[in-house]
């Protein structure tokens, strides 16, 4: 499930459901000769968040950190959530909608952000579109987004309903003051979107990774990216997640720290790296069955940006209102979903209170840097 120029959206992908992720089931192993910490760590196999940790594990990381981790890696985030209620994992990285069924079905803990994740949500158009000819400027989002309210009016867009795609839709009609009322608004899947598309049928279509985005990139000469997540600041992230029983228990906590200094190392060394990176990209793709070309990797590996440990610890200092960054764009898409009828009113309090940023903070302290 389920939120900057178009060059610089890397065109995956966060992505959480909906992004360009393998399909890995199972567990393997990693394990140091002396473990002094040991992990259960759940994610979606082949994602870009889990990436951070196959480079931890190749780099040998975790080895010499002397902690032991069991993978469990799942589909999408809410089937890597309902594992909680066995207590199937410690810290699991997820999307938005693994954070919510995680959060309300299940009372995780949400420890803070790894990477964004709406770089692969993208709106297309034909080029012979009277929305690409309309030209950009005219959406209080971005300058960069194609179309007017004229032109969008009475368009057919194909999109899947009550996910992330549909939600930067939504907010980029909301640029030129629609609604989704005023569009054809044509519920399908982002694969079948993208065959029906190619096929001939509808106006737009809303894709994101695994979906097609990456193959209508390719052909710039029939297709216009005309918007996408990062232009209408969606504000999409990856989460890691905490089980709320391994949270209060002290060797895990103690683990988990020890975890996240290791995965927040690899990050940077993705972005010291990038064609290595792409490299283990495709190898982790490879071992979880959705094996990629070195183009489609280069792109997906491009297409969200990683935070460093300062960043992800400042979107956790409470703003105004004591809401932080993260929980307030956590609980606009919440409030989108309420909407949509995926979620219930009471959820946005129910929602409410369950990040915390002492674990995180702590591993920055002890790292000897300072959030900015």
């Amino acid at each position: 499930m389920k939120l900057k120029s178009l060059t610089a959206i890397g065109l995956t992908v966060a992505m959480c459901a909906g992004a360009l992720t393998g399909c890995g089931g199972g567990s393997a192993e990693t394990s140091g000769g002396d473990a002094q910490y040991e992990l259960t760590v759940s994610g979606i196999g082949g994602s870009l968040n889990w990436l951070p940790i196959y480079v931890a594990q190749q780099e040998g990381y975790f080895d010499e950190a002397g902690l032991s981790i069991s993978e469990q890696l799942f589909t999408n985030g809410p089937v890597q959530m309902e594992s909680l209620s066995a207590d199937g994992w410690d810290i699991g990285c997820t999307g938005i909608g693994g954070v919510f069924a995680g959060v309300l079905g299940y009372d995780a803990v949400v420890l803070g952000a790894s990477n964004t994740d709406d770089g692969t949500q993208v709106v297309f158009t034909r080029n012979d579109s009277d929305i690409v000819a309309a030209g950009t400027g005219n959406n209080t989002y971005s300058d960069e987004i194609y179309g007017s309210a004229d032109t969008w009016k009475g368009k057919s867009v194909l999109c899947n309903t009550g996910s992330v795609t549909q939600y930067v839709f939504v907010k980029t009609l909301e640029g030129f003051g629609l609604t989704q009322s005023d569009v054809e608004f044509i519920a399908m899947d982002p694969a079948t979107a993208y065959s029906a598309f190619i096929a001939g049928e509808g106006d737009a279509c809303v894709l994101t990774g695994s979906g097609g985005t990456f193959r209508m990139m390719t052909e710039p000469d029939k297709y216009t990216a005309v918007s996408s997540g990062p232009l209408v600041d969606s504000g999409l992230m990856c989460h890691f997640v905490a089980n709320k029983n391994s949270y209060a228990d002290p060797e895990k906590y103690e683990a988990m720290k020890v975890f996240m200094k290791e995965y927040f190392r690899a990050m940077d060394w993705i972005k010291e790296n990038p064609e290595q990176a792409v490299e283990y990209c495709m190898a982790m793709n490879d071992e979880n069955g959705s094996s990629m070309d070195e183009e489609t990797t280069k792109m997906y590996v491009e297409a969200d940006t990683y935070f460093t440990l300062d960043e992800s610890v400042a979107m956790m200092e409470a703003g105004e209102g004591g809401v932080s960054e993260m929980e307030q764009k956590m609980t606009d898409v919440l409030e989108f979903f309420i909407q949509c009828g995926n979620y219930e009113e009471g959820d946005l309090e129910k929602f409410a209170g369950h990040t915390d940023s002492k674990l995180l903070t702590e591993v920055l302290a002890e790292s000897g840097t300072a959030a900015e």
